[in-house]
């Protein structure tokens, strides 16, 4: 019931939790992993669950980003490479055009060296890549891929055509995002409000959340989002 310090390596620069793992990256582009590894999401090349920080760096250093999905994990090297391991049920690992096929190592989604923000979170995902697009794959039931459809996407999905999109965020059945202009975007699932438009329905495209231009962050939970202006 009191903060425990993991180890003693004080190199730590990046964190994310999924529904029963962690991720983390350290400033030399290493990533350890730990927690339940049913569908290797802990990416040490096995299935068994590690109750310690485990190398799941796979050899490499050019680590740049992560994140954790429900049972899944997303990863970016400093080439703008997209990869991903773990549970792929509903495409969410975005191995080309393949659902089931569970990966406890790394595998690399497509061949685009430009992605530069990912979040992951249940099974869906969202990413950006420098042009300024937005990219979504994996569970679609309530929308929250954002293409106007409710089908699973297993390959990464470019979602409208906009170009200045600049941050993101994915709750367990929905999504948020910011523009450049500092307007505010949800969609997915708003059985309990979380997308913030006022009314309690779906949405299955990017819905402008009011009119103002001056949000600069957002954070999602499972069912709530959260911004700052």
């Amino acid at each position: 019931d009191t903060p425990t310090q993991i180890g003693s390596d004080t190199g730590w620069s990046a964190i994310d939790g999924g529904f029963d793992h962690t991720v983390a990256l350290k400033s030399n582009g290493m990533i350890f992993a730990w927690g339940g590894n049913e569908f290797g999401q802990v990416r040490d090349g096995t299935v068994t669950d590690r109750n310690t920080p485990t190398d799941a760096s796979g050899g490499t250093t050019s680590w740049s980003a992560i994140t954790a999905g429900g049972d899944h994990t997303l990863a970016l090297r400093s080439n703008g490479t997209l990869w991903a391991w773990g549970n792929n049920e509903n495409g969410q690992s975005g191995w080309i055009g393949v659902h089931d096929d569970n990966r406890s190592t790394p595998a690399q989604i497509g061949s685009a060296t430009n992605w530069t923000t990912i979040s992951a979170n249940f099974d869906h995902n969202l990413a950006l890549k420098s042009n300024g697009t937005l990219w979504a794959w994996g569970n679609n039931e309530a929308g929250q891929l954002g293409d106007g459809t409710d089908d699973n996407r297993s390959t990464p999905t470019q979602i409208g055509s906009a170009t200045n999109w600049t941050s993101i965020s994915v709750g367990e059945y929905h999504s948020v995002a910011l523009k450049s202009n500092g307007t505010l975007w949800a969609w997915g699932d708003n059985s309990v409000s979380q997308l913030g438009d006022g009314t309690q329905t779906d949405r299955n495209t990017p819905t402008q959340i009011g009119s103002d231009t001056n949000w600069s962050s957002i954070a999602t939970g499972a069912n709530h989002t959260v911004a700052r202006k």
